[in-house]
């Protein structure tokens, strides 16, 4: 790729970000606001519960999971889910926007590659979330003196886990341009991929039978490949399994979803106005 058209793909980028960044932050104090507070919900409910068992039981761990540091670990689930629920829903919830603001027609006709666009779309994610991620590892650190190459690998294993998702979410987006009737399998999935996710739980909550479903979840991996990087719970060569998983996943679903979309929407075309 040339110079000229390597420069014209990044500008194309930003501007698909800068566009993404104007809708988040027209209203800036609530959407801040927001992405601060959502963590703190399910994270203060397990907190209490966690800590509860620990004291009504007299129990001293779970697995590696201990009096001391099971609130670093409900941190870290806390920061991925809410991660996962906003790259999961990101499309359905712009392009219902795009498609009852009739602009929907606009973006299926601009020569912008999916690749272009969800890597835009990615970017601005990261930066709407980088002050409420931001100040979680912020705790982190400063109550568990947490490396900072550590959060940085954290950052780059969160961020891997968006760009995989959005190729998935673009999928959820094609329905909701041609079919919004069968929204409701996207939150079914949601649900149990959630749970396979192990966010605020190790894996040995799942019976034996289904916990291979959490293995083959890439979600699963990156949540694990996160907590290594603070409790050295794995070896390396697992951390190595996982984020080359993670990887693959984060490569194969855009080009997945970006096919998908495409085929759904020449198919079925644009219905619901």
């Amino acid at each position: 790729m040339s110079a000229s058209l390597l420069r014209q793909r990044f500008e194309i980028i930003w501007a698909i970000t800068r566009k993404d960044l104007k809708i988040a932050f027209r209203y800036p104090k609530n959407f801040v606001a927001i992405r601060l507070i959502e963590p703190l919900r399910i994270f203060i409910l397990l907190g209490l519960v966690y800590q509860s068992f620990f004291v009504f039981t007299e129990n001293l761990s779970i697995g590696h999971w201990s009096r001391g540091n099971y609130v670093p670990t409900l941190l870290l689930g806390a920061i991925f889910y809410s991660g996962f629920s906003y790259a999961y829903y990101r499309f359905r919830t712009s392009f219902l926007n795009e498609k009852y603001w009739r602009t929907i027609q606009i973006f299926l006709t601009t020569p912008v590659s999916k690749l272009s666009f969800l890597m835009g779309t990615s970017i601005a994610m990261v930066i709407e979330l980088l002050i409420p991620i931001s100040f979680y590892l912020a705790v982190l650190h400063l109550l568990y003196h947490i490396p900072f190459f550590s959060l940085l690998s954290i950052l780059a294993v969160f961020y891997l886990m968006l760009f995989g998702l959005l190729g998935f979410s673009l999928m959820q987006g094609a329905f909701v341009i041609s079919n919004e009737n069968y929204l409701f399998i996207f939150d079914y999935i949601f649900a149990g991929w959630t749970l396979a996710s192990c966010f605020y739980y190790s894996v040995g909550a799942i019976p034996a039978v289904f916990r291979f479903v959490a293995f083959l979840n890439p979600i699963y991996h990156a949540v694990e490949a996160s907590r290594a990087a603070v409790f050295h719970h794995l070896s390396y060569h697992q951390i190595v399994i996982s984020v080359g998983y993670l990887l693959f996943f984060s490569i194969v679903a855009p080009f997945v979803g970006a096919l998908f979309f495409r085929k759904v929407v020449r198919e079925l075309g644009v219905r619901g106005f």
